[in-house]
């Protein structure tokens, strides 16, 4: 732990905002990893009802987190005890009650910058923007703040904050920076990645000698970035380069034993100082992957409370029960007893998180995600009361996607009955739920209700039209039509597959990695979808992107996946990610479908809302 003594200032410079209330230290020093006191202000006006709390959000090694306190009234204002990491340099906040937020300095939050002196505050400014453009998401929704998140406003703020403080450029943070400045000005951006690689090799630090190689790396410098690498394992064998070059070795061992997986976090442990937590978490959680296949509930529940994050234990349970449950209603569950005692034990971690949080209801959607799992379960074990009253908890939240309301039918169907269950179906779909999958519930309840079928196709063409314009819409705001944009690139046999020759069938495009886990566990499905269709006028595309290395490599690394795995799977390779760029994929696996017509019909859809989709396709 930090010895030294920091200074906090609550920065007020011009930054275009000015905070109308006050929230600031209570003593002139911050004690580093301990509880301090904190004074809040309020706007002369603002009523803070009781049992208000403060908010706040940080970096935390990019695990954007946070925390909060309960505001006690005093003679000045509140106060409110708060400890943060050693290595936080800022943090935003703001005074809420539950989820509603009661003052946040005009939407824009106040700013506790945390700095040894005030010539270091620009550190802090970068930490800021760190929040600013990894964790937009999180703060505006926490704390209701209204902040340019687009590339181009964060830009704005690293340009702001080096035209303040002109050493920021030789700092860390211009590494961020030029990765945002590249999807604008890519060949700008190349040559000052260079030049920045260059300074920073010059440097004295693995840390800087890192940021070289990752330069390198990005600008497909392979002899560069390998030569640099070699450099750093050499100077600095006990490094955290080597140290996360151990980890990741271990993590993707393809046979990881008892025994190997023990072997070598004690190895880990003794030849390396300062692991991250979350590395040793990986360690306990590969062991309890093996003792959940064992049933081997005693050591399962040893390594269970070695785990610094208990979240990663209730997520460990939740996937294995859901991979036993079939993951579906057709599929036939595996080992039933067990996969309900695991998943119970998810919702049992997740609730006793939610009595020891300052802000329970963020665990709320894990909480409700593991919920639907043990619904699933408990439907398969034939208790469908407890099934439905575990999924209808999770619809009076509000917290369902189109895939949880199919299951809330399927239930309610058993539970409540076919009137019930028809008055559910249609109201969502008047209201905009897309979903095939309950439109085919629908029709099967009219069967059974004898009613005319005929009323349950106007509801049906009203919905599909409902949801292509909506899908429509979304797409003409992404793209500016729904055009699909056409590209020439290369499959796994050379040969040159040009998007525009496919006119006249469906199309799937699904842009995916190697690296990439949820890419790899949807593959299964893909592969039932590329055999289902075979012999129809549907052509499947997986564009492989976002890989590193040379195009030879990627190649390689590719095609021998693929013939490991015996996937019959077209590969088209988008080298140098410009495909991916046009279509604006912000992750991956993403699935886009095209109709006949060349134009793009949906962006994001399921394995299995695919298989309606191009059955409504193939059928026009």
């Amino acid at each position: 732990m930090k010895k030294t003594v920091l200074l906090l200032f609550l920065v007020c410079f011009n930054m275009g905002f000015s905070q109308i209330g006050k929230l600031y230290l209570k003593n002139s020093k911050l004690i580093i990893g301990k509880e301090n006191t904190y004074v809040y202000e309020p706007p002369k006006g603002t009523e803070i009802p009781d049992g208000a709390k403060v908010r706040v959000i940080y970096n935390d090694n990019f695990d954007f987190t946070g925390g909060g306190a309960l505001l006690i009234k005093k003679a000045v204002g509140y106060e409110f005890a708060l400890q943060v990491p050693d290595s936080i340099k800022y943090f935003a906040a703001a005074i809420v009650d539950g989820k509603k937020v009661v003052e946040n300095n005009k939407n824009t939050g106040y700013d506790v910058f945390l700095n040894s002196s005030p010539a270091d505050i620009g550190k802090c400014w970068a930490a800021k923007i760190e929040i600013l453009n990894y964790a937009s998401n999180s703060l505006a929704s926490k704390l209701n703040l209204k902040l340019d998140s687009s590339p181009a406003g964060v830009l704005s703020e690293y340009n702001k904050m080096f035209m303040k403080y002109p050493k920021m450029k030789e700092s860390k943070s211009y590494e961020n920076y030029l990765y945002i400045k590249e999807a604008s000005n890519k060949e700008q951006t190349k040559t000052e990645m260079l030049a920045f690689a260059k300074k920073c090799e010059k440097k004295n630090s693995e840390d800087y000698l890192l940021v070289a190689a990752r330069l390198y790396a990005r600008l497909k410098m392979t002899d560069e970035n390998k030569l640099l690498e070699d450099k750093i394992k050499a100077k600095y064998p006990k490094g955290s380069f080597e140290s996360s070059n151990f980890f990741f070795d271990f993590a993707n061992h393809p046979d990881k034993t008892e025994t190997y997986i023990l072997e070598r976090l004690n190895f880990y442990t003794a030849s390396f100082k300062n692991i991250p937590i979350m590395y040793k978490d990986y360690f306990y959680t590969s062991l309890m992957k093996i003792y959940l296949d064992n049933k081997d509930f005693e050591k399962l529940d040893q390594y269970e409370k070695l785990l610094s994050n208990k979240n990663k234990a209730a997520g460990l349970y939740n996937n294995y029960a859901w991979g036993l449950s079939g993951q579906d209603f057709e599929t036939p569950a595996k080992d039933i007893e067990s996969a309900e005692k695991v998943s119970k034990r998810s919702l049992d971690i997740i609730a006793d998180l939610q009595k020891q949080a300052a802000f329970p209801e963020d665990l709320q959607g894990t909480h409700d995600m593991y919920a639907d799992t043990y619904a699933l379960i408990l439907y398969k074990l034939n208790r469908f009361e407890e099934a439905f009253q575990y999924q209808d908890k999770i619809y009076q939240m509000g917290d369902f996607g189109p895939d949880g309301k199919e299951r809330y039918a399927v239930y309610m169907e058993k539970v409540k009955g076919l009137e019930v269950t028809k008055k559910y179906i249609e109201g969502e779909l008047s209201k905009g739920t897309n979903s095939r999958v309950l439109l085919a519930q629908l029709e099967a309840i009219y069967g059974k209700l004898n009613l005319p079928l005929d009323s349950f196709k106007v509801i049906k063409a009203k919905s599909i039209e409902a949801a292509n314009a909506s899908a429509k819409a979304a797409i003409v705001k992404k793209y500016g039509s729904t055009d699909a944009i056409n590209f020439s690139l290369k499959n796994l046999e050379g040969k040159v597959i040009n998007l525009s020759d496919l006119k006249g069938k469906v199309v799937v495009l699904d842009f995916w990695a190697t690296w990439c886990g949820p890419c790899k566990a949807s593959f299964p499905a893909m592969q039932e979808l590329v055999t289902k269709y075979k012999d129809k006028n549907v052509e499947f595309l997986f564009v492989n992107t976002w890989e590193k290395g040379k195009e030879n490599e990627t190649t390689e690394k590719v095609t021998n996946f693929i013939n490991d795995k015996k996937y019959s799977f077209n590969v088209v390779f988008d080298y140098d990610d410009a495909i991916t760029a046009k279509y604006k994929i912000e992750g991956i696996p993403t699935k886009i479908l095209i109709d006949k017509n060349g134009s793009v019909v949906t962006f994001g859809s399921s394995e299995e809302d695919l298989i309606h989709l191009i059955d409504e396709q193939l059928s026009m």
